[in-house]
């Protein structure tokens, strides 16, 4: 296990054998604040409405994408892995937050994009790709992209690869670990415990990591993952079987007793709108909600969906959910990059990657 000398999990301390034998990197100040939604409880008039904070994981790179990569860097170091290769959309978070990380820690980030619809969003991650400078390897369709992967995998023989959002069962330990990371919060009355928890479904890796951890740590909570990806990467049956080989991994070194099913897991479809990464007019007015209120920012690709239907469920069932406890989990990394990003010039991007700083947007 790889670990700073103050470092600590609380997956670790509920299996201690986990964290002889997995590897681990800490990066990030972990645990987030979790608070209040006092505004938008009134607003929509239900007594306990809760933020958890992991737009604030970190201060090189925010959101939930560390505690995966915390997983992942760390095995990449332990196989002297030197070139971190990873894939996404032109705007993906997590090839981001790979190639922040990587920089961090001395190692070479490559990341593997092809398109999605552009957004302002979508230049402003670009253009930390730029910042952190990634390795880009890019093709307008994720057929393509796969094939230029596996021939720069073939000749490069130090090569880590981590699958799109960090979604592995290793990855997706991070987040059984904040279910642990939760409950600590939970028995030191930070927080009650939710009746429901709202999260974005993408690769799967945080519905999943979330979902199996509700189960470890025997709480009552009901996950509502709104797919925010097409339905064959981010349906229940991938995010359950990522779940179930991620409880393998714990079952490897522990025997877990606890009746693990999936029932509390809702994989809600109604939010996802036309495509991937392209904004929807509901994703859009929960955006400014919640930075009217709040003065929380998300994004239109993921966050912005999730808050959306959770607006939509507190809406259709006020009544019956008015006294229960509902927390939104905030994935979005709430670091403010305007300096950093106004002085990249997108010319510096590989030529094939200028068009999307030079058509309109979509």
């Amino acid at each position: 296990m790889i670990m700073n000398k103050n470092g600590s999990l609380p997956l670790f301390d509920k299996y201690p054998n986990l964290g002889k034998h997995i590897p681990w990197i800490k990066l990030a100040p972990l645990n987030t604040p979790v608070r209040r939604l006092a505004n938008i409880a009134k607003k929509y008039d239900v007594n306990s409405l809760w933020i958890k904070r992991d737009d604030l994981t970190s201060p090189i790179y925010g959101g939930n994408k560390v505690r995966k990569l915390e997983f992942l860097l760390g095995d990449a170091i332990k196989k002297k892995k030197n070139k971190i290769l990873t894939i996404g959309g032109i705007g993906s978070n997590h090839c981001v937050a790979n190639a922040a990380f990587c920089s961090k820690l001395g190692l070479n980030a490559i990341s593997a994009l092809a398109d999605q619809p552009i957004t302002k969003y979508v230049r402003k991650n670009l253009l930390l790709e730029l910042f952190f400078n990634a390795k880009i390897i890019y093709a307008h369709k994720f057929s393509k992209l796969m094939e230029k992967m596996i021939l720069y995998r073939m000749n490069n023989k130090k090569v880590y690869y981590i699958d799109r959002g960090g979604s592995t069962p290793l990855g997706t330990l991070g987040f059984v670990n904040a279910v642990f990371e939760l409950k600590k919060e939970i028995n030191e009355g930070k927080v009650p415990e939710p009746d429901h928890l709202f999260v974005a479904n993408g690769s799967t890796g945080t519905a999943a990591g979330l979902s199996l951890g509700i189960r470890l740590a025997n709480l009552k909570t009901i996950v509502h993952a709104i797919r925010v990806t097409p339905s064959f990467i981010s349906n229940k049956k991938v995010t359950n079987d990522l779940a179930m080989r991620t409880l393998t991994i714990i079952k490897k070194f522990h025997d877990v007793k606890n009746k693990i099913n999936f029932n509390h897991l809702i994989v809600d479809d109604k939010y996802y709108g036309e495509q991937y990464g392209k904004p929807t007019e509901e994703g859009m007015k929960a955006i400014k909600i919640l930075n009217r209120k709040e003065n929380i920012q998300l994004e239109p690709t993921y966050t912005a969906k999730v808050f959306a239907g959770l607006i939509d469920f507190l809406q259709k069932n006020n009544e019956k959910v008015k006294d229960e406890t509902i927390l939104f989990w905030n994935t979005y990394n709430n670091r403010d990059f305007s300096n950093i990003i106004n002085n990249q010039d997108y010319r510096k991007l590989p030529h094939n990657l200028h068009w999307v700083f030079e058509k309109p947007l979509d």
